[in-house]
């Protein structure tokens, strides 16, 4: 029987108690050193599979699983069971998700070709992150719809200048504060958070909410912008211009490790 591995030992053991535990007392459990707790620990932290909790000597829990992405299926099999008691409810899921995967794709072809290009970063690196379906990431609204990494030069700053940008798409249909809200938590690990809106031809002012969307967006540094056409650059109006946050450089790391890509991580290797 092959030997199993520190971290394999390590989970099993936080499984045996139910996925919780102090740090202190899985130490006591393992029969290890504080140093080699703390770098399977760290190992594990940095691969996704646990999370920090709070606590005096601080907590560990078992990090959810990764599954299977989300798909338009698994939308409409949750709408198929609604349907039973509720069809409008089930109707309207099917429609906004939808309605929302389907802008995705052009959404990141306008921020690599048009958007990167006048804010004029020198390189950058931009992915649809939302269909990772129950993958753990990091919590509740912790994953942007689109996220770019980039670097720009400036003539006298001596260092790279890194951008992790979210960005949170809604459609027609869903043209609400939610979307300011999901893009304001996305600040926690972004240097800048916006939320498009698809208006679909229509004028941002009116829809019901766009007066408070801009002055919640405004008041929280979260940039908006309202897509007549999510295929025409010229038809995105800018209507927040988001502030440059300073988010925790731990926050993110941690969003690069478990939400982008490899391809994504290599190419930040090359740059920095």
């Amino acid at each position: 029987m092959a030997r199993r591995s520190d971290k394999e030992v390590f989970l099993a053991a936080l499984e045996r108690v139910g996925g919780s535990a102090g740090n202190t007392a899985l130490l006591r459990e393992l029969g290890w050193t504080d140093d080699k707790y703390w770098k399977i620990h760290q190992k594990l932290y940095e691969e996704g599979l646990i999370e920090k909790g709070r606590g005096y000597g601080g907590k560990v829990l078992l990090a959810q699983r990764d599954a299977a992405p989300a798909t338009k299926e698994d939308t409409e099999a949750l709408a198929s069971a609604l349907a039973a008691t509720s069809p409008e409810v089930a109707k309207t899921l099917v429609e906004a998700y939808t309605n929302e995967l389907q802008l995705y794709p052009s959404v990141k072809e306008q921020i690599e070709t048009h958007w990167a290009r006048r804010r004029q970063l020198d390189d950058c690196h931009c992915e649809i992150t939302a269909l990772q379906g129950r993958r753990d990431t990091g919590g509740s609204w912790s994953r942007p719809d689109l996220a770019l990494v980039a670097y720009r030069k400036y003539e006298f700053l001596p260092e790279r200048v890194f951008e992790l940008i979210s960005f949170e798409v809604k459609p027609t249909n869903d043209i609400s504060i939610k979307g300011v809200m999901e893009a304001l938590a996305h600040r926690e690990a972004a240097t800048r958070s916006y939320v498009i809106y698809h208006t679909a031809g229509q004028d941002f002012s009116s829809f019901p909410e766009a007066e408070r969307i801009e002055e919640v967006a405004s008041r929280h540094g979260v940039g908006v912008y309202a897509a007549k056409d999510v295929n025409d650059f010229n038809q995105w109006a800018e209507v927040v211009t988001a502030i440059r946050a300073n988010p925790d450089p731990e926050a993110v790391d941690t969003f690069i490790r478990r939400t982008l890509s490899d391809q994504a991580k290599t190419k930040l290797r090359k740059w920095f």
